[in-house]
């Protein structure tokens, strides 16, 4: 998965930013999707981006960062901002 060609990211103090600059749609990102956004543009594959979001944020949670996580990623799919790699 990696971010569709029309998508920039921008790692801000409050989370991230998406831009999709064909629509000029902006999306705000809290810490944690600006995560998920990091792994993709690293190459990380998406089944091992919930353990590492799990190391980052200290989560003890395991399964509800998966939930969240997993969620996050159909949305960006829905949306088309990623697509697979």
């Amino acid at each position: 998965m990696k971010l569709a060609k029309y998508v920039k990211f921008r790692q801000e103090k409050f989370g991230g930013v998406l831009f999709e600059t064909r629509s000029e749609k902006v999306y705000a990102l809290n810490p944690t999707a600006a995560a998920v956004v990091r792994e993709i543009q690293a190459g990380t594959p998406e089944a091992e981006i919930p353990a590492r979001l799990k190391a980052t944020f200290e989560a003890e949670d395991g399964e509800q960062i998966e939930r969240e996580a997993a969620a996050f990623s159909r949305q960006l799919r829905e949306q088309g901002l990623v697509v697979e790699a």
